[in-house]
């Protein structure tokens, strides 16, 4: 089941096997800039191979609901990919809560294409499963992510010391939160 759907400037679109080169492209030309905020991936990532396997996992996981991927263009040039979200362990009650995540191409932040997809992928993952609650983590040092999660009404919850692997060191995360309050 593959979603597509527009917004002002942006179209949005589910994992779909048509994405992996795409991806792959995406990957490759923001690996540097990616490695400053997420965990280090080994070279093996960076192959059409493993983008495609990734991308099956990704169309069976949202048949399923436990996690759906969202990834988005500009509208003036739609075969680009420039940006991807991610929410990951959707869980039932009594949790009904899933982890979150985004990322934009280097060259397309400072616009508001990521908040602006943020919104409208939310929007739309509430309505295909029931979820009350959805976590965020952001580096301490991720100025651009934290306004972000705010401009997107989720509020600071906590500190996590050493949370993820990041180059090799496990750095300081923030924890955020958002309620679906009608859930």
């Amino acid at each position: 089941m593959t979603y597509r759907f527009e917004t002002d400037r942006l179209v949005l679109q589910t994992s779909n096997m048509d994405l992996a080169p795409k991806m792959l492209e995406y990957y490759t030309e923001n690996r540097a800039f990616f490695d400053k905020y997420e965990p280090t991936h080994l070279d093996r990532y960076y192959t059409l191979d493993f983008q495609t396997r990734m991308m099956e996992i990704e169309v069976k996981n949202m048949e399923t609901l436990s996690s759906a991927y969202y990834y988005f263009s500009l509208k003036d040039d739609p075969e680009k990919i420039i940006g991807s979200i991610s929410f990951v362990r959707i869980r039932p009650e009594p949790y009904a809560s899933v982890i979150f995540g985004y990322n934009l191409h280097e060259d397309y932040q400072g616009h508001g294409y990521c908040t602006e997809a943020c919104k409208e992928s939310i929007k739309h993952v509430l309505g295909l499963a029931r979820i009350h609650r959805i976590e965020s983590r952001v580096l301490t040092t991720n100025e651009k992510s934290i306004h972000v999660l705010k401009r997107l009404g989720f509020f600071h919850e906590g500190f996590e010391k050493k949370s993820i692997l990041i180059a090799g060191e496990f750095r300081d995360h923030l924890r955020y939160a958002y309620i679906n309050e009608d859930y």
